[in-house]
């Protein structure tokens, strides 16, 4: 017997692994599970699967082993789909009840591992409770419907002090709230000690309670002043509510995200908020506009959105919903950001919705090039500075600032900025034709793909005196005051790390430094004309293409590290 757990990273190997398996050894049983396989799915119909496991396997995979060595039927295990005599028969559906999680680290099955090969770091999943209380439409998690189980306090301390004994670098919690229970502050103090008493493991990530914020900030300040955060997410999804209806969720009140924002900020801890492009009820203009309220209540750093992807066990991977919602999807080869192209293989792919009734396909692609826009040119910061200064001195929104930059770049096809938005356009339209990636490739940067925010970036740097003698001209349309632009384009380009930059003193006329950490800190700006020394440190930073896109913009670049922080205002004497 072959079992294989199925998801979208790796459905289409276990297929053919299950082919070339069936080729070699007829009467092998091949057994398929996992969140992919839903009732409905191709393989229900595909010789290559014997047994299809529905739900949450690993209670039904051991009554399955036992069915199998002749302790029992098939027909008595819920949640089943097998063939007897060429015929399909599926066994009722029910909840199964996960009564004791086996570790496989306590197990020891990793032990010989960790003995013969100490020239890697290696990484670990941990796992505290299962189940999530939410029903987001678009996930396949709330889908289950199976309550949230807490395992044994005993066994995940057990758990941790392998990863600490074993030198484990990084851990990833696979809880879908962590922070949802008061025993899990319990779990980050344990975790802590064992990094400062052994040195690991170094990092610790999680996916955090979306209803508990004031308990999710404690925890991550916890991490952070130990050294040990990879980020907190402060994820909304759409901040439509006509969307939010249509997904079944709840977001927090902006009020509290703003706040949240400021503590975040002022502790010094990365924090990124989330949003999913295609949802049913969205549109560019209710797209555009939940960009603009988390800009405006404070999420300058990381803004990550997403195309809405189609899974096979939500709500919204079902039939009927798909019909209500007019939706449209492409299957596209799924992304795979920061590793090496693959050149040979088995192909794994995604389906991606690229239109729904509220949003056809061509405002699907604006939508896309906004998100693109703002990420790479705010959030990464190449022309955050002015858009700030537009929003707080003149009134301008931020999304309108990047509408009128992609206006340009439309209207300057020949210029950096122009050729980057034909090359989005051009991206996205090959989604729509059933033959693109959405990502990128460029040897000046090493051999890694990109994804498309980063890559927009890394193309501004790498013609980077090009785009700063052409951008002044959309600038200077923008902002009357010579002096004053001249002022911000000096500060601006001193707090944006690339590869260019060093260690300097800039002379400013205006307070920028103060402005700008007052709109970073959620307080209202005033901005002074006057005289400013600021001392620009933005640490070591390689003048390497590969090195500078790897270590700033790749790992860099959560929670605005890719920005400088390092600034000192010296007084007029020194």
């Amino acid at each position: 017997m072959t079992g294989f757990s199925c998801y979208l990273w790796n459905y289409e190997y276990n297929k053919a692994l299950a082919a070339a398996i069936k080729k070699k050894w007829p009467a092998c049983v091949t057994v398929f599970g996992g969140h992919q396989i839903s009732r409905g799915c191709e393989l229900e119909d595909d010789p290559v699967a014997d047994v299809l496991m529905y739900g949450e396997g690993e209670e039904n995979f051991r009554s399955l082993l036992k069915a199998l060595a002749g302790e029992g039927t098939l027909d008595a295990i819920p949640n089943l789909m097998f063939r007897r005599g060429g015929e399909k028969v599926f066994t009722p559906q029910e909840t199964v009840c996960i009564p004791e999680r086996v570790s496989p680290y306590l197990k020891g099955w990793f032990d010989d591992l960790m003995r013969t090969e100490k020239e890697y770091s290696f990484s670990a999943i941990l796992e505290t409770n299962r189940g999530c209380p939410n029903r987001c439409a678009f996930c396949d998690w709330g889908n289950i419907k199976s309550r949230v189980r807490q395992y044994d306090k005993t066994l995940v301390f057990a758990e941790i002090d392998w990863f600490s004994k074993n030198r484990i670098e990084y851990v990833y919690c696979t809880d879908a709230n962590f922070g949802l229970f008061p025993r899990d502050e319990e779990f980050v103090d344990y975790v802590i000690n064992k990094f400062r008493t052994t040195g690991y493991p170094k990092k610790f990530q999680t996916a955090y309670s979306k209803n508990n914020p004031e308990t999710v900030f404690r925890l991550n300040k916890k991490f952070n002043d130990a050294g040990m955060n990879k980020g907190a997410t402060l994820s909304f999804q759409s901040l439509s509510p006509v969307v939010l209806e249509n997904i079944y969720r709840k977001n927090m009140p902006l009020k509290s995200f703003q706040e949240l924002m400021r503590l975040y900020y002022t502790n010094g801890i990365a924090a990124y908020s989330e949003l999913i492009l295609g949802l049913p009820g969205e549109t560019y203009e209710s797209f555009r506009d939940g960009m603009e309220l988390l800009l405006e209540n404070g999420q300058h750093m990381a803004i990550n959105f997403f195309n809405c992807e189609l899974l096979a066990n939500s709500a919204m991977g079902q039939k009927e919903y798909i019909e209500k919602y007019g939706i449209v999807t492409r299957r596209m080869e799924q992304n795979q950001y920061h590793i090496l192209p693959e050149t040979a293989g088995i192909r794994e792919y995604s389906r991606i919705v690229v239109a729904t009734a509220s949003m056809p396909e061509d405002r699907w692609i604006d939508a896309n090039i906004i998100g693109i826009f703002v990420r790479a040119f705010h959030n990464l910061g190449l022309l955050q500075c002015f858009a700030i200064y537009l929003y707080y001195e003149k009134g301008e929104r931020y999304t309108a600032f990047y509408e009128r930059l992609i206006a340009y770049a439309a209207a300057h096809p020949d210029t950096v900025c122009g050729q980057i938005y034909a090359w989005l356009r051009k991206k996205y339209r090959e989604v729509l034709d059933g033959c693109g990636a959405l990502t990128w490739r460029d040897p000046a940067f090493g051999q890694l793909n990109w994804p498309m925010e980063e890559s927009v970036f890394l193309m501004v740097v790498r013609d980077h005196g090009r785009y700063c003698r052409e951008i002044r001209a959309f600038l200077q349309g923008l902002i009357d005051d010579g002096t004053l632009l001249e002022d911000l384009w000096a500060y601006q380009n001193a707090v944006v790390k690339t590869p260019f930059l060093q260690k300097k003193e800039i002379v400013c006329r205006w307070n920028w430094r103060r402005f700008f950490a007052d709109v970073y800190e959620n307080k209202t700006p005033a901005l002074e004309a006057r005289q400013c020394r600021y001392l620009i440190d933005p640490g070591d930073i390689s003048s390497d293409f590969p090195t500078f896109a790897m270590r700033t913009i790749w790992f860099g670049r959560r929670g605005g590290q890719n920005i400088v922080s390092d600034i000192k205002e010296l007084p007029d004497d020194v």
